[in-house]
């Protein structure tokens, strides 16, 4: 880097860019590393693992029978899918009115810790929470008793 911390060459750019990336990757709830399996280590729950941009890979919630209506879902929580089955979140860019999205499993999970949620959220979490008790022990995760 030159001596203001800019980075000065194609490298050091590349390095900035995937640096900035990961960063975005955790906060938006991917997950570095090898493909991950699609159960969840903390509930046990299976989702959709998809590629991200970010070079990471994130657990979607499975699709519901009803599509999720984008525009009641909290901004930087809408997952779209590209025809390639890459995920991309729409941060904080306004929905089209008919537009659908998903969600990923961290904000929902049962056992993950989580910022503050709205009702929503908190419904399907719940839910989730209702579905983990059904698997059977030895899917449990986390020391799950019950």
């Amino acid at each position: 880097m030159g001596d203001t911390g800019t980075p000065q060459t194609a490298q050091e750019w590349a390095e900035l860019q995937q640096a900035a990336d990961y960063e975005q990757a955790l906060a938006d709830g991917a997950i570095p590393g090898p493909e991950p399996g699609p159960a969840c280590p903390d509930c046990g729950l299976a989702g959709d693992i998809h590629p991200t941009y970010y070079r990471c890979w994130i657990r979607l919630e499975p699709e519901d029978p009803e599509p999720l209506a984008a525009h009641t879902v909290p901004p930087r929580q809408r997952w779209s899918l590209d025809p390639n089955g890459t995920a991309w979140n729409s941060q904080d860019d306004e929905p089209h009115p008919a537009q659908t999205c998903r969600i990923s499993h961290h904000i929902v999970c049962p056992r993950a810790e989580r910022p503050d949620l709205v009702l929503w959220l908190t419904a399907r979490t719940a839910a989730n929470e209702a579905c983990a008790a059904l698997l059977p022990p030895q899917l449990r995760m986390q020391g799950d008793a019950a």
